[in-house]
């Protein structure tokens, strides 16, 4: 009778584990080719009050879901308040010794380590259960201690470094354990979050403190579920992490988190302090790659996949509504374009209604949703694009979009912050009309390529001399380099590999120079006179210093642009990739392209129209063509093979027409 009891046990677990893998198997996320679109969600009569007793108002969340579902949402990012699921205190008993817990207010005393609130795991349970209703997603913040510049902590780590500190980080361990043991049977649930930037929760005195704290949260998350993926939901991760420390920026890097996650997630505002973002309208040029950028730097380093966890163009102060719209309308097509697998705006509703913490504190929080919390949830001009885009990507006759093709490899440095000279390259190539393939120069192999791409650092050390020898080898061996040398920035075999007798020293230069019969100019802080010992010169400035030059090497070409070209574009000058284009310093990057042998099926002479090709099994390419003009335009382009079926646009005589700020995709099939 034991053994059959045993054997019926088993039987039974072995049906629930099974029946728990399917569950996991359908809702897999993120599928690479086929973007989901949707929000960051805070209940619209309540926000982040809306788990309390009190607040809890289950008919106005199903209109918000509902509302949602019907503008095309089909992923929601939500946050369990951490103060509000694991409300203890600790009683103090003679001289302040700690004693039992109790629950916050008195209310009882506390002897499970992973107690959670009862009512309040209820009422995520309701929740779970109207999200499945209007087959929504959700990916869980597990760990919401910090919100919109609040703390949200339980005062059992009052006064804690909720980082460092031990028992802080060891009652957050159990909060992600007990949520994620008691939810992970819910099927909406697609996806396991850290938190919402945990890293504002308190400062990290070393990397190695950071480590312990993702390390304990994540372990503690694949402990009860390892079914789903643990997404980070950090934002400004550094990619300085075989560097020095300096300073507390860069302690929590991308290494550890490829290290110890699953999706890195970017949070790419076009914050006022962030100047690669800030130079232009939302709808602008810059602001359609910004994200797209900020998640492939992040996969570069980090190894592993990212997509845009919070986006948005920071309201009215900012980008008026109808602007906000167009330049959310383009990011989802270059996001979708560029394989990444999700794209949620921040936030779902309005929240000027509140008047409590975080909406009282700040001038930027309350009014960047996009639906209002009116009776009705009347959606907002980016709503309206949201459904538009989901709508369109639900009517191709095809699922996924194939991966995107790409013609070089840009090496990002690992030992200094290098997103400025990351998202300078991607603009670059976007303009001359390439894609870029990016890799970290340190922690990932160097894939083959007949084409390199090496952005200037700004010391000695950007780069290790091993980067660089394999660099070298394989130019020698057929490849084309395009190396930008600015700052500080030497190779120990300068004039052997590059045909430049260089002399360097600290002064600031504006300079101009004619290239291909344009003028253009460029700004730097470090002056190097290059001349020409066993290269062919092909730009010089004024004073007769080499700006662009072009060596052979073994079979190969090293082509030396004269200054941190890269870099220059995102904190100095400012019409190559805005306002007019008119100092086109991209055509550098067209002209290596050229030298490099770079074949593209569909190419342009305008250079805010962002192409990428995505060929198919069948000998057929998609390609997607996105216009980062505020007005229409009809684009002459030349494409090597039959254009097919045209969606979103239209093709014409050698000339593709796409209304502002949007996308349009087209087939191509080759010519017999």
């Amino acid at each position: 009778m034991k053994i059959n009891r045993i054997a019926k046990l088993a039987v039974a677990v072995a049906a629930a584990v099974s029946a728990f893998a399917g569950i996991a198997a359908e809702e897999t996320f993120p599928v690479e080719g086929k973007m989901l679109v949707g929000v960051n969600y805070w209940g619209s009569q309540a926000g982040v009050r809306m788990w309390r007793e009190d607040e809890w108002d289950e008919a106005s969340i199903e209109k918000d879901v509902s509302a949602l579902a019907a503008t095309g949402v089909e992923l929601m990012r939500v946050f369990p308040t951490w103060s509000e699921f694991q409300p203890l205190m600790q009683e103090k008993k003679y001289q302040g010794a700690p004693a039992l817990l109790l629950r916050d207010g008195g209310k009882g005393e506390i002897y499970d380590p992973l107690w959670l609130d009862p009512g309040a795991v209820a009422r995520f349970e309701k929740f779970c259960e109207i999200a499945e209703r209007h087959n929504v997603k959700l990916m869980v913040s597990l760990v919401t201690g910090w919100m919109s510049g609040t703390l949200f902590a339980p005062r059992i780590v009052e006064n804690r470094n909720l980082i460092t500190d031990p028992e802080a980080v060891m009652w957050e361990g159990r909060f992600a354990r007990a949520f994620v043991r008691r939810m992970k049977g819910k099927k909406s649930i697609v996806a396991w979050c850290l938190g919402n930037e945990c890293n504002c929760m308190g400062a990290a005195e070393s990397r190695a403190q950071a480590w312990m704290w993702l390390n304990t949260i994540s372990s503690a998350i694949r402990m009860e579920d390892p079914s789903r993926p643990v997404v980070s939901g950090m934002h400004s991760q550094t990619s300085d992490g075989f560097g020095p420390q300096r300073g507390d920026y860069n302690k929590w890097t991308l290494q550890m988190q490829g290290e110890l996650l699953d999706f890195l997630t970017p949070h790419p505002y076009p914050a006022a302090f962030r100047i690669e973002a800030s130079r232009g309208p939302f709808n602008c040029f810059r602001n359609a790659l910004h994200p797209v950028s900020q998640c492939l730097f992040y996969s570069a380093v980090s190894g592993k996949p990212s997509f845009p966890q919070e986006i948005g163009s920071l309201g009215p102060r900012l980008s008026p509504d109808w602007m906000s719209a167009k330049g959310m309308r383009q990011q989802m097509f270059t996001c979708w374009a560029h394989g990444l697998g999700a794209y949620l705006w921040w936030c779902a509703f309005m929240q000027t209604h509140l008047d409590y913490p975080p909406y009282s504190e700040c001038h930027v929080e309350p009014e960047l949703g996009l639906l209002h919390a009116d009776e009705n949830r009347t959606p907002k001009p980016g709503a309206n694009e949201l459904k538009a885009f989901r709508d369109f990507r639900d009517s191709l006759p095809f699922d996924v979009l194939p991966k995107y093709k790409t013609d070089a490899v840009c090496l990002v440095s690992e030992r200094e912050e290098f997103y400025h000279q990351t998202f300078g390259a991607f603009m670059l190539s976007k303009a001359a009309g390439f894609d870029i393939e990016f890799i970290g120069a340190d922690s990932r192999e160097l894939p083959d390529s007949n084409f390199y791409i090496l952005p200037s650092g700004k010391g000695w050390g950007t780069y290790s001399r091993k980067t660089w020898d394999q660099l070298v080898d394989r130019v020698k061996n057929g490849a084309t380099l395009l190396v930008s040398r600015g700052f500080e920035t030497g190779y120990i075999d300068w004039p052997e590999i590059t045909g430049l007798e260089q002399t360097t020293y600290h002064k600031w230069r504006k300079e101009s120079f004619e290239f291909e019969g344009r003028k253009m100019s460029f700004s730097d802080s470090y002056t190097a006179e290059q001349k020409p010992i066993d290269c062919e010169v092909v730009a010089k400035d004024s004073s007769g210093n080499v700006v662009v030059s072009l060596k052979r090497l073994g079979k190969g070409k090293v082509i030396v642009v004269n200054f941190a070209l890269e870099k220059c574009i995102i904190e100095q000058e400012s019409e190559v990739v805005d306002n007019g284009f008119s100092n086109e310093l991209w055509r550098i990057y067209a002209y290596a392209a050229r030298e490099a042998g770079v074949k593209r099926l569909v190419t342009k002479d305008d250079p805010r129209l962002v192409i990428t090709e995505h060929p198919r099994k069948d000998g057929t390419t998609l390609v997607v063509a996105v216009n980062t003009h505020d007005k229409p335009v009809a684009f002459p382009v030349k494409v090597g093979g039959i254009v097919g079926r045209v969606w979103n646009g239209n093709f014409k005589d050698g000339v593709l027409s796409i209304r502002e700020n949007d996308g349009c995709i087209f087939e191509v099939a080759k010519e017999n």
